[in-house]
């Protein structure tokens, strides 16, 4: 047996365990569906066969992705997986998002406090902050990674490693004012602070335009859609400038994402998943109204300023 099938298998299993687990009961569906992927994805034929019946069947605000259930080491294979596709400048992933705030940045050119919501790995923000450093950026700035997932967080710390010293990397539970205060008073660099605060709890922490820039990458889409409102007004609030970027629902990006993914059953099931739960273009232009939006076609993302 591969390891590829492997994997696969022992994820059935512990989604199996998950159904028989009362915690998870109102999860059944989005396991069931779940199981029903990994099982299609042992072989390319049948794969191809849940591609053309089954997403159509699916209800997209019931669905969960795997990384989206406590699983360690699905998060860590799914996440290492993103960010090398994010590295990768041919797929060009995340690169939208990074430019643009790397425009902001130098726009700017002050003393800033940038945060990232849902942070995951902080692929876009290492690369942001490479750039800066191959450019020899002189003001102090501090970006603030928030996710509450201490694995994720973990995974971004390693990814982070790679700048060497080229930025300070601070750890926190749950940052508060008086901490990103002390942090600023001191801060002559570049530095991370990665935290798990509640998101939707920032406003009562921080006091509103605490930020200079906020935003999300790849993160809008998990969220309950009756909870995404909360986070554009959040962002408002507490930030003169937010940027959302996310997907839009399109089946032209799974072909070549399916190639780079197929030997990542985590990764494929996301990327797959995603593009299930993602708005459709038209839904996102009504949303998105006069405000300055991009479509990003060859990899099925959207760049929203609001």
């Amino acid at each position: 047996m591969s390891k590829r099938i492997q994997e696969i298998n022992d994820a059935i299993s512990k989604l199996e365990s998950f159904k028989a687990d009362p915690a998870y009961a109102k999860d059944t569906y989005a396991i069931d569906e779940n199981i029903i992927f990994l099982n299609s994805i042992k072989n390319i034929f049948s794969y191809i066969r849940w591609l053309l019946e089954r997403p159509k069947k699916i209800a997209p605000d019931r669905l969960l992705e795997l990384t989206d259930f406590p699983v360690e080491e699905w998060d860590i294979k799914m996440h290492r997986r993103l960010i090398e596709v994010e590295r990768n400048k041919h797929i060009g992933v995340g690169k939208p998002l990074v430019d643009k705030i790397l425009a902001f940045i130098e726009a700017e050119d002050r003393p800033l406090t940038l945060v990232n919501l849902g942070a995951g790995g902080m692929e876009v923000d290492r690369q942001v902050i490479a750039a800066l450093i191959e450019k020899k950026y002189q003001h102090p700035l501090i970006i603030i990674g928030v996710d509450k997932s201490l694995t994720t967080q973990k995974i971004a710390k390693e990814n982070l490693g790679s700048l060497g010293n080229g930025a300070k990397v601070i750890e926190r539970d749950r940052l508060t004012r008086a901490e990103l205060d002390a942090i600023k008073a001191g801060n002559a660099g570049i530095t991370v602070i990665l935290c798990g605060n509640d998101i939707f709890g920032l406003d009562k922490e921080f006091p509103a335009g605490s930020f200079d820039l906020m935003y999300h990458s790849l993160f809008k889409h998990h969220l309950p859609s009756d909870t995404r409102p909360c986070l554009d007004e959040l962002m408002k609030k507490l930030s003169r400038t937010a940027y959302e970027y996310d997907g839009y629902r399109t089946w032209g990006v799974i072909v070549p994402l399916t190639i780079v993914a197929w030997n990542h059953p985590f990764f494929l099931g996301a990327v797959v998943f995603s593009n299930i739960r993602f708005n459709t273009e038209p839904i996102v232009k009504a949303f998105a109204g006069a405000r300055n939006l991009s479509f990003y076609k060859n990899t099925g993302h959207y760049l929203l300023e609001l």
